[in-house]
């Protein structure tokens, strides 16, 4: 019934598992990439990504921490194909050279149509525009793809880089919500960046 009452969020099939900016290639995570993001994720953790990450335990090894993830990108491919996550490892042209991750995350249909955005450029790639054209692409796949009627970035004030990406891509400043989220072992409050498929298209038009 729902598919017949909003016919324009229904997602295009096949839903793209590549694509595409001038520099930038990002594609779907895949079980052979285990070892090589989790070296690039590891070395990127301390000090880059801690502050802003979900408290962790440290594997006890390194073949501990591929396994991890090995379960972690399988758990991937389980919310890929029910339609709730869709992540994208960034990788360089021509080398592609893993250097992030980017992705459209708890998606919510029904009444909502939306999605959050999170990404994380590597310690050594940051300040490159790297992820101003990974996450330009990846709200066009949310609309032009996914359909999605509403896309949001929490982002904490203290996240200068991410808020630049966000201001300058001219997504809208929402508000802050305060200690919204557990985020480097305290509660966080969040600036919260969105955009609508009726401002992409205007932007597109």
């Amino acid at each position: 019934m729902l598919r017949k009452l909003l016919p324009d969020f229904i997602p295009r099939e096949p839903i793209p598992k590549r694509l595409e900016t001038e520099r930038l290639i990002l594609r779907k995570i895949a079980y052979d990439d285990a070892e090589q993001f989790f070296i690039l994720e590891k070395n990127s953790y301390p000090e880059h990504l801690e502050p802003y990450s979900p408290l962790r335990l440290e594997p006890a090894s390194d073949n501990e921490g591929i396994a991890i993830m090995r379960q972690a990108i399988l758990e991937s491919e389980y919310r890929w194909d029910d339609g709730f996550d869709y992540r994208f490892l960034v990788t360089t042209k021509p080398d592609r050279n893993i250097i992030g991750q980017i992705g459209v995350t708890n998606v919510i249909r029904g009444v909502s149509q939306s999605a959050y955005v999170g990404y994380w450029i590597s310690r050594e790639q940051v300040n490159q525009g790297f992820a101003t054209e990974a996450l330009e692409r990846i709200l066009r796949f949310g609309f032009e793809d996914l359909r999605l009627h509403r896309m949001t970035l929490w982002i904490m004030p203290e996240n200068l880089a991410s808020l630049r990406v966000a201001e300058k891509l001219g997504l809208r400043f929402e508000g802050v919500a305060e200690r919204a989220l557990f985020l480097g072992g305290k509660w966080q409050d969040t600036r919260i960046y969105a955009i609508t498929s009726e401002e992409w298209a205007e932007r597109n038009t």
